[in-house]
């Protein structure tokens, strides 16, 4: 699934429009993705651009059972301010925004996406939809000054009808 591309740079990236680099994105998802389908988007507005990617079909499952979630990591869902209700509630939904810094890191089973629990192979996809997306993006943004310098913002979420095992 992971293929290198060549690292691209920021002005090579700042050169294509976020129209450009949605249907290049969009691309690369069928190729890597045959058993995916996916809502690729672009907009512009008066700050910037934005892109958001939408999961809406695929061949594995992306979201874990509730039965399947650990107690452990039940138990710090809990700690949050959530019960096991919601959490069976959310977890049975097919609509989900993500957060794209979740997805960077590693999987974890005991880690939740913005309050989703993934699947490790629903977790391997959606991260190399964030390494493609990522590719084309680049970020010298500073927090600490409040400084927010992108090449587009990003999206991510789930909008899938229903799963298959």
């Amino acid at each position: 699934m992971n293929q290198e591309l060549k690292q691209l740079t920021k002005s090579e990236k700042s050169n294509l429009s976020t129209t450009e680099i949605s249907k290049i994105i969009r691309q690369q998802f069928k190729k890597e993705f045959p058993g995916c389908k996916f809502s690729v988007t672009s907009q512009y507005y008066s700050g910037g651009s934005s892109i958001s990617v939408y999961l809406k079909e695929s061949k594995i499952k992306i979201i874990r059972d509730f039965k399947d979630i650990n107690e452990v990591a039940l138990l710090d869902y809990e700690s949050r301010g959530y019960t096991k209700e919601q959490l069976k509630d959310f977890q049975s939904n097919k609509h989900h925004g993500l957060n794209p810094y979740s997805l960077r890191e590693d999987f974890n089973e005991y880690n939740w996406c913005n309050g989703v629990f993934l699947t490790e192979d629903g977790f391997k996809l959606l991260k190399r939809v964030v390494e493609i997306v990522d590719y084309y993006n680049y970020d010298e943004s500073d927090s600490q000054t409040d400084y927010y310098c992108v090449n587009f913002s990003f999206h991510i979420g789930l909008e899938l009808k229903e799963e298959t095992d």
